[in-house]
């Protein structure tokens, strides 16, 4: 029998943190703002809902999303400092807290952004995703509200959260017997199957997500469950050129990870090079007469990227072919180390932007 659960609320003490205030709630757990009571740390505390205690699974699932971040480090996956469990079996995580707001917030605020901003948050996103993918770690459910947007312009511009769905390796899958983990509306052909998934799912998730970021829509929607699983598995999106005056290059770029077949979409690393250099070639129009400034990261929790430094970095070539025919070999090594621009902040370094032969060509 499960004991009693405990009441909590503001100024309750969970392990070495004082609840400040509720920030957040989810089908999961609740979410609070947390003082460490020694260190000069603010943290998310992610408590399991007190009623799912009944669900052995659910505690799983809550303990292996702290599992799969403890060893990643990448600036755009939020921080696990700490798991835990209450004396009514509830367990708890202790997170990175990053104020600011969710992709779903910002696209209800706006319906939809600038195009320049959708192919730096896809950049962002992808690099973030291609850190776990290389651990065999898939998020199975990339969607706007698990898509988080720091305050603070220091910071990488984007963090992926809510891991509780995440797959570990090919052994390593903890989910609940017949539920099949993801939001419809974002969720792959071969994940609305139950066939599972791998990275491509989430790249797949990440084209809608631009494509609703684009066009203040998702690809497809219905009234039904049933209804948007056929259209995933069945229909094709309606061409981005109709709908919106985007890049023909980002267009083909969401239109590949789209595709109905993982094979035939692009995998996480590709997907960063080819739209960090749209995403330069779009921000160069608007800024390439500013001086600007380096970013500083004095106050971020886990370092930015540097700034690319020495003027003998290699161009970036992206050819737009590579998005039709499936070949996503660079015709030039991007610089390295990598930055994005940060999305709504779209700043690059002078540049000089050319157009040859149908090749988008960023030289420094």
């Amino acid at each position: 029998m499960l004991p009693r659960a405990i009441d909590l609320g503001p100024e309750s003490q969970i392990g070495s943190y004082r609840l400040i205030r509720e920030i957040g709630r989810g089908g999961m757990g609740t979410v609070y703002e947390a003082q460490h009571s020694v260190l000069p740390r603010r943290a998310a505390i992610k408590i399991m809902h007190a009623d799912l205690r009944k669900h052995p699974g659910m505690a799983s699932r809550m303990v292996q999303e702290a599992s799969i971040l403890e060893d990643v480090r990448h600036p755009g996956i939020v921080r696990v400092f700490e798991c835990n469990v209450l004396p009514d079996h509830r367990p708890w995580i202790a997170m990175e807290l990053v104020p600011g707001e969710s992709l779903a917030s910002r696209l209800q605020r706006r319906k939809s952004m600038p195009a320049d901003e959708v192919a730096a948050l896809i950049a962002n996103v992808a690099d973030a995703m291609a850190s776990v993918h290389i651990r065999g770690i898939v998020h199975r459910d990339l969607k706007p509200d698990n898509l988080l947007l720091p305050a603070d312009e220091r910071e990488f511009p984007v963090r992926v959260i809510d891991w509780g769905v995440a797959r570990l390796g090919p052994h390593g899958r903890l989910t609940l017997e017949g539920l099949t983990p993801g939001t419809p509306i974002y969720m792959a052909p071969e994940q609305a199957m139950g066939k599972g998934g791998g990275p491509a799912c989430d790249l797949y998730a990440l084209g809608v997500i631009a494509y609703e970021a684009l066009t203040g829509h998702p690809p497809f929607d219905g009234r039904t469950l049933a209804e948007v699983v056929a259209m995933h598995l069945a229909s094709e999106p309606a061409p981005l050129a109709e709908l919106c005056d985007a890049p023909s290059q980002l267009c083909a770029l969401i239109h590949r990870l789209l595709a109905k077949q993982p094979s035939e979409r692009l995998d996480s690393v590709s997907v960063q090079k080819l739209a960090r250099a749209i995403a330069l070639d779009l921000s160069s129009n608007a800024y390439d007469a500013l001086e600007i400034e380096r970013p500083s990261t004095h106050a971020t929790a886990v370092p930015m990227r540097p700034w690319p430094e020495t003027p003998e970095d290699e161009a970036v070539v992206v050819d737009p072919e590579t998005l039709e025919t499936g070949n996503t070999e660079m015709h030039a090594v991007v610089a390295k180390p990598r930055w994005t621009p940060p999305l709504g902040r779209t700043v690059v370094p002078k540049a000089e932007h050319d157009q040859i032969a149908g090749e988008i060509i960023v030289r420094r």
